[in-house]
């Protein structure tokens, strides 16, 4: 089901990215047929690229108007698996489950939050 949602504004080391293209891949499917569980509601999807439209306070690497690829694991750039060089496996990602790296979500619909497949 496509339905629409509130978006929040960009916080602190986020970008906002108007999607170009995006892919549904096996994670997709797991969470769409329950062969894995994600809280919900939630919105799916992590594969795509894109041009940047607004960012964050902070956000130095990129502007508005640069093209882009999502990926599936954020990167807080500070704990030990990203110093390491190993941002796939960041710890702050594992820990965050289905919220952006602060707890919180950046996505409602009609007062309710919604969960995050992909940060």
């Amino acid at each position: 089901m496509v339905e629409d949602v509130d978006l929040d504004e960009p916080k602190a080391g986020e970008v906002l990215v108007k999607i170009g293209a995006a892919g549904v891949c096996r994670s997709d499917r797991h969470f769409m047929h329950g062969d894995a569980n994600i809280a919900l509601p939630a919105v799916l999807g992590h594969e795509g690229a894109g041009t940047v439209e607004k960012v964050g306070p902070g956000v130095t690497l990129t502007k508005p108007g640069d093209q882009v690829i999502l990926s599936f694991v954020p990167a807080c750039g500070r704990c030990k698996s990203c110093l390491e060089g190993n941002s796939n496996l960041c710890d702050l990602h594992m820990a965050t489950g289905p919220f952006m790296l602060d707890g919180t979500t950046r996505l409602h619909k009609g007062g309710k939050d919604i969960h995050h497949m992909g940060k």
